[in-house]
């Protein structure tokens, strides 16, 4: 079954959401050692409401993406396939490429990402179940900057899962290992978090690094692009 992409004018079926201004998969991975935390953002627009129903009949891959720190997150809608990268773009005009769960580009938020190098034992770019996730991995983030090769950032990470929990997204429950990834090199350090199915390696909910001038991105997976 393909997951299609569309254009951008469907966007308008479905309104922005809020984030809460907190990161939910960092709730969930703080609920393990501090029970209670929510991980599922409330909808801002009440009169449009997002629902599992709503999601279901637009048959769409679809993502909802939100800037750490910022109260509103938006839907976005994949308009873009080339190869194993997804581009997702939002009825604002903001666009976030994916390659399997990894933000590898990001356009109009403000400082773009232009490219990700994942290493080949990536679980995040390439699917794997989590208990064959390495320990660590290296990426290489570029950047606009002098010339036509822009700014690399190179780093090396290291992975920690946490103890299995579940996490609800618009309606669905799904059964996930939390995993925090620490990041530095080249002047850079930050902190990844992923929700990712045990089985699979589907990365269902993820906090990651985009940059200084932005910081982070929050992404739910609320359709996945999928080709059966």
């Amino acid at each position: 079954m393909i997951r299609p992409i569309l254009a951008l004018s469907a966007l308008s079926i479905l309104a922005a959401c809020s984030s809460g201004g907190t990161s939910p998969v960092v709730s969930v991975i703080k609920g393990v050692i501090l029970p209670g935390k929510t991980a599922e953002p409330p909808v801002r627009n009440a009169g449009a409401k997002l629902t599992r129903e709503k999601i279901d009949a637009f048959g769409l891959a679809l993502i909802r993406g939100g800037i750490e720190g910022e109260d509103v997150s938006n839907l976005l809608t994949g308009t873009a396939v080339n190869g194993q990268y997804v581009t997702y773009v939002s009825s604002f005009r903001q666009n976030i490429t994916m390659f399997g769960g990894l933000v590898t580009g990001t356009r109009g938020m403000g400082g773009d990402l232009l490219a990700v190098r994942a290493a080949a034992n990536d679980p995040v770019a390439h699917t794997t179940p989590t208990a064959n996730w390495p320990t660590t991995l290296t990426r290489d983030y570029r950047f606009p900057g002098v010339g036509p090769a822009g700014n690399t950032v190179s780093v090396t990470c290291n992975l920690t899962p946490a103890q299995d929990t579940t996490v609800t997204i618009v309606e669905v429950t799904y059964e996930v290992t939390p995993f925090t990834e620490v990041c530095t090199g080249d002047g850079a350090a930050f902190t990844n978090t992923y929700l990712a199915q045990p089985d699979t390696g589907q990365i269902w909910q993820s906090q990651q690094w985009i940059g200084d001038k932005v910081g982070y991105v929050n992404i739910d997976i609320l359709e996945p692009y999928t080709i059966e």
